[in-house]
């Protein structure tokens, strides 16, 4: 196909016209991406820059502020701090639509479409995966997930070779998080268990809508967000049927772009089909390790 003929196919939308494609495209991919899925668009997304998101965390509050008397000349505190960095990976799916698909087509567009709606849902999984499961050490072109980012000591281990879930151990993973939990990240097998809980004492099962229009379940006022991408078939000692749950506080937890969600299309290289990139720079940052939090070994 000439580069005229596929101009036209291009154009070629009811009158749409819309010679400035690419930003239209952009806008749309970021909708699609973000249809049913309340996770990715509640969780903050911030404009980053460089090769990585570098931050100073405070690992030492010092001594403390102290009460002096008049002229009396105080005591010097200064705070220590641990350089972190968070580097940023590349999620990318390449896609291609064939010359004689497009000559078959109605508009070039239109044959784009599934290949885009593919391509944005292979993005969409990585993206979702590696938030939980994430790992640089296994796979340097990860970035870390929460199950690598959330330290030791901010971690409740339901019992040396896994429980089953009791809202007493929800309610010690929610006091291990000393900031204002606003998410709470589980399975959806977890999910049903809690409802459970919740039904058997008789207590109500509290819904609230978040950014998005998306309505969620709550457990103590806190939106609840299920994932496919917790496994429900991790080890823990001699259980291997247990899960994961995790207590955020979105204020010191977010994911820095680099490059925000984008589709780019490449030069011809064949005269058996275009294609283009759907990709996106991004990284999961942790400012404050005192504010997440992980409930494991939950049997299932």
């Amino acid at each position: 196909m000439n580069d005229l003929a596929q101009l036209k196919k291009a154009l070629d939308m009811a009158g749409a016209g819309g010679t400035l494609q690419q930003p239209i495209i952009d806008k749309v991919l970021q909708e699609l991406i973000e249809l049913n899925n309340p996770l990715r668009v509640n969780l903050p997304r911030k404009p980053g820059s460089g090769s990585a998101w570098i931050l100073n965390q405070r690992t030492s509050r010092g001594s403390g502020a102290g009460f002096v008397n008049d002229t009396e000349e105080p005591g010097e505190n200064q705070g220590t701090y641990l350089q972190k960095a968070f580097p940023y990976k590349t999620i990318l799916d390449r896609r291609k639509v064939t010359r004689k698909l497009q000559a078959v087509g109605k508009t070039l567009l239109d044959i784009e479409a599934d290949e885009v709606e593919n391509g944005l849902q292979n993005v969409r999984d990585s993206e979702e995966n590696a938030l939980i499961n994430g790992d640089a050490a296994a796979n340097p072109k990860q970035f870390d997930g929460l199950r690598k980012l959330v330290p030791v000591g901010q971690t409740t281990i339901a019992g040396a070779n896994g429980a089953p879930l009791t809202l007493e151990l929800m309610d010690a993973a929610l006091d291990l998080n000393r900031g204002n939990p606003n998410m709470i990240v589980m399975s959806k097998k977890a999910n049903r268990k809690l409802n459970a809980l919740l039904q058997a004492q008789q207590r109500f099962v509290d819904t609230v809508e978040v950014k998005g229009g998306f309505r969620v379940q709550t457990y103590n006022g806190i939106p609840i967000y299920r994932s496919i991408w917790i496994s429900d078939a991790q080890t823990q000692g001699t259980a291997s049927n247990c899960t994961d749950i995790f207590i955020l506080d979105t204020s010191s937890i977010w994911l820095g772009e680099l490059t925000p969600l984008r589709m780019e299309r490449l030069a011809s290289k064949s005269s058996q089909g275009t294609e283009f990139d759907i990709f996106e720079d991004i990284s999961l940052v942790l400012a404050n390790d005192l504010k997440v939090s992980r409930l494991a070994g939950v049997t299932i």
